[in-house]
């Protein structure tokens, strides 16, 4: 490992610094002191060996050559008389000269330099090494560490610089707070925070080995859903850690040895069900537990409430700790979901932190010291930014500028910038948006690349490009391996390729494959198994995609790759000038029409939802922009069938939007909102539902007849004669508020369509045992009724006014009258505050269970 101390570790953190090495490795340490008139720096005994024998350790930062040497040789030498068996080690910062190795050697003298010392106790030297300025990781990190502008926290907890806050955490504890979550919009800055966090961390561990190392990790290139020990298997796979067990790796979690950044949980999430997102959460709970500590980055709204409640209350209702007949297998699978729910609590306990993005004076500063020797090619890039400064609705900085992510990619092209001065559409008293800054910036490397390669047009590339990107986001894998990427030119370029011989066909296809791998908008990526490549930033992938996908639609065609829509592809698409937006919603318009036979309409839809928002809006506070948007696009009618959607919002702004009488049918709708929408008539009829919420709304007279409901949020909605005949028990999961339960909760199958008719709404026949169970007096029958099926006598006062009967003291001491008139219980003739359950009782009592009608003399009860 070769790395440079000499500005890290002094002539007084050299010593420290060697003995937390061998005190973290069961060494006790004592030094320096006196042996016979000489001071010895450190004297270390292994504490798992005592027969091991002592180690003398002279430590310099100075470089050992003959005359240093023979100032050291002599304590040593001494040693050797003393204890001939002791190792005698002179560890220094700079090296040694090759006469003194070799004396040394012939001595039986050890000399080590710090980092070869370091790299005996370490197992994560290959880790370490790959983040020294002599390996291309390492020399980026370098690279962004000397031009870093130092981030701000500001939220509820206070304004704090966000690296010296994170690194006093890390070191002394957040108390019960070992996670973190950083949320930052897109492009504030969250990644290239965590890159700076490690690379400046390593360099602590290095120098303290008392200090957590880090251990980074993108969620990015999870598309799946993970566990803890396949997420620490990536790391150790992709850093050259394969020797490590992960056995070790949770021991060095536990002791606070280990400290884990995961970089863009939103990335991953967004493309994630919520049982999935549940099983990542598991694994990040899991990790957190015992004391583990990490710290966690996303774009804000993926930790809210709800988010986390659908997430983590998803259980089997089917085996609920109430029910019957539950075998052992069952009961421990409830167990386990019990105990990974109270993982979920504690680990959504978390502390959060908002990354604010860079003022003026901060993003003018940043670009000052990256182009400190280019004047002309400063004053270009802040006259670009200055540009992009605007006032939000409040007049508080909204900046584009302010998105590390976009300073960074327009020092990549800076030299194409120069060249243009500016002069293609960027007028000075024009602001230029997302889309504007990226469509820049892409601009711009495909002038780079033609300059390289004057081989292949840029049109060609851009549009290969765009090609790859979509490849990449339809399987949702951050990178290509070079077969796919062969066989993507053979495909793209098949005109050029088919005029060749057989021979001349294989060197084209390996002539594009060297051009276009090396395109400025890809880097070289490693999974595991072998290199591929990928673009350099996620966002350069989602704006390709988007331009593709928007060319496409003002041609009058949509994308047929059913592709996740980021939330960055659609602020892309928002920030286009209105003249823009009418364009493509008037493309959509014709497309609508044929969405049953033209795959990917809805998927339009999702793109442009944001963008065809902003050409309804109006000066009224009051305005429905979503009924108005989804009238226009169905010429009048409020027509969303036959379509996949996901992740929109049926709402305008706060206020909910009047979507009476809309058609959802056979449509597939995920992560949808409709809060608070009054869906009066509302046709869900074979609709496929993943996720969706349909809190405080009005869906009287709604239609979900053959539906499937999986994790949608019905909780205080109205659903006064809503049809859900068809909906089979293994089709529904719902989550519901009712006072019967302390929080909300999940039902499943005929838990939920008995909730669904107990408020109101019209289901297949089911036993009324699941209705009724939802009558808020039902516990107190229950509670009753299993009192007398587990013994025959109880007290009066016991069952009127105990225990569940407190819910209601009339109620229960009406029930128990009841029972005793129908001849069910009977009163002891000496003893009137004891009650005996009847023959008549057992037999009817033995029929209120679970899947079985209601006895008629309970229900009367419960019916009053």
């Amino acid at each position: 490992m070769v790395t440079d101390m000499k500005t890290e570790l002094t002539k007084e953190t050299l010593p420290l610094a060697i003995k937390a090495l061998f005190e973290l490795n069961n060494y006790s340490v004592e030094g320096p002191f006196q042996l016979f008139g000489a001071e010895v720096d450190l004297l270390a005994r292994n504490h798992a060996d005592p027969f091991s024998v002592p180690v003398y350790i002279e430590a310099t930062i100075e470089y050992v050559d003959n005359e240093k040497y023979g100032k050291d040789v002599g304590k040593l030498a001494m040693i050797a008389e003393l204890e001939p068996n002791s190792r005698r080690i002179i560890v220094s910062t700079q090296g040694f000269t090759l006469p003194v190795k070799e004396r040394a050697l012939r001595s039986r003298i050890e000399t080590l330099t710090y980092d070869e010392l370091f790299s005996r106790f370490e197992k994560f030297d290959n880790y370490i090494f790959k983040l020294s300025p002599a390996e291309p990781l390492g020399l980026e990190l370098s690279n962004l560490e000397a031009i870093y502008e130092e981030p701000v926290f500001d939220d509820q907890c206070g304004v704090d610089q966000a690296t010296d806050f994170l690194t006093e955490w890390a070191v002394n504890g957040g108390g019960d707070k070992n996670w973190l979550v950083i949320v930052g919009e897109y492009g504030a800055g969250k990644t290239a925070l965590t890159k700076v966090l490690q690379y400046r961390w390593v360099n602590s561990y290095k120098i303290n080995p008392r200090f957590p190392i880090p251990f980074r990790i993108e969620l990015r290139d999870f598309a799946r859903q993970f566990d803890a020990r396949g997420l620490l298997h990536h790391f150790l796979d992709g850093n050259g850690l394969g020797h490590v067990s992960i056995e070790f790796v949770y021991s060095l979690l536990k002791s606070g040895r280990i400290i884990l950044l995961l970089d863009g949980y939103d990335e991953m999430a967004q493309y994630l069900h919520a049982r999935e997102r549940r099983t990542c959460l598991e694994a990040l709970a899991e990790l957190s537990s015992a004391g583990i500590k990490g710290i966690i980055t996303s774009r804000p709204n993926y930790f809210t409430d709800t988010e986390e409640l659908q997430i983590f209350e998803i259980l089997y209702a089917s085996l609920q700790q109430g029910s019957y007949y539950l075998t052992e297998s069952d009961r421990e699978l409830v167990r386990r979901e019990s105990e990974v729910d109270q993982l979920l609590t504690r680990f959504l306990d978390r502390y959060e932190r908002s990354l604010r993005e860079l003022t003026q004076e901060q993003t003018e500063a940043l670009v000052a010291r990256a182009l400190a020797d280019d004047e002309r090619g400063k004053a270009v890039i802040l006259s670009i930014l200055r540009r992009v400064f605007r006032a939000g609705n409040e007049g508080a900085a909204v900046s584009l500028s302010g998105k590390p992510v976009i300073i960074t990619y327009l020092l990549q092209v800076v030299d194409g910038l120069k060249d243009e001065a500016l002069s293609q559409g960027m007028d000075s008293d024009k602001i230029i948006s997302d889309w504007g800054i990226y469509k820049m910036i892409v601009d711009q490397l495909m002038i780079r690349d033609l300059k390289r390669s004057p081989e292949m047009s840029p049109d060609n590339r851009r549009e290969f490009l765009s090609k790859l990107a979509i490849n990449l986001s339809k399987k949702e894998c951050s990178h290509i391996f070079e077969d796919e990427f062969k066989e993507m030119i053979s495909k793209d370029f098949s005109r050029e390729v088919s005029r060749q011989g057989a021979d001349a066909r294989v060197q084209l296809i390996e002539r594009y494959f060297a051009d276009l791998r090396g395109s400025s908008t890809l880097t070289r990526a490693r999974s595991s198994e072998k290199s591929g490549w990928a673009f350099s930033h996620n966002s350069l992938r989602e704006y390709l995609v988007s331009e593709y996908f928007i060319k496409k639609l003002e041609r009058g065609h949509v994308l047929t790759d059913l592709i996740p829509i980021s939330d960055a592809m659609r602020i892309f698409v928002a920030s286009r000038d209105s003249e823009q937006t009418k364009r493509v919603f008037r493309s959509l318009q014709s497309i609508w029409q044929d969405r049953k036979i033209t795959r990917g309409a809805g998927n339009a839809l999702v793109l442009i939802w944001d963008a065809a928002l902003s050409l309804f809006a109006s000066d009224s506070k009051d305005a429905d922009t979503v009924s108005a948007c989804l009238k226009s696009l169905g010429n009048g009618r409020l027509v969303v069938s036959d379509i996949e959607i996901s992740r929109i919002a049926f709402r305008n702004g706060l206020l909910p939007s009047n979507l009476s009488g809309a058609d959802f049918a056979r449509s597939s709708l995920w992560s949808v909102d409709f809060h608070g929408a009054q869906l009066v008539r509302a046709d869900f009829t074979g609709v496929t539902l993943d996720g969706v919420s349909f809190v405080e709304a009005d869906l009287s007279d709604a239609c979900f007849s053959g539906a499937t409901l999986i994790d949608c949020d019905f909780s205080r909605a109205s659903i006064d004669n809503c049809n859900f005949t068809g909906v089979e028990r293994g089709d529904i999961a719902i989550f519901v508020e009712h006072p019967l339960f302390v929080k909300k909760k999940i039902l499943h199958g005929y838990d939920a369509l008995g909730y669904l008719a107990f408020s109101g709404a019209l289901i297949d026949a089911i036993s009324d045992y699941y209705i009724y169970r939802y009558y808020p007096q039902f516990p107190i029958v229950e509670k009753i009724i299993g009192n007398f099926q587990e013994q025959s006598l109880h007290q009066r006062r016991g069952l009127e006014q105990r225990g569940a009967a407190r819910r209601d003291n009339a109620f229960a001491k009406n029930f128990i009258r009841v029972l005793e008139t129908h001849g069910l219980l009977a009163t002891q003739k000496n003893r009137k505050d004891l009650v005996e359950v009847t023959d008549s009782g057992r037999e009817v009592f033995s029929q209120f269970r679970e899947g079985m009608p209601i006895p008629t003399v309970i229900k009367s009860c419960l019916d009053k």
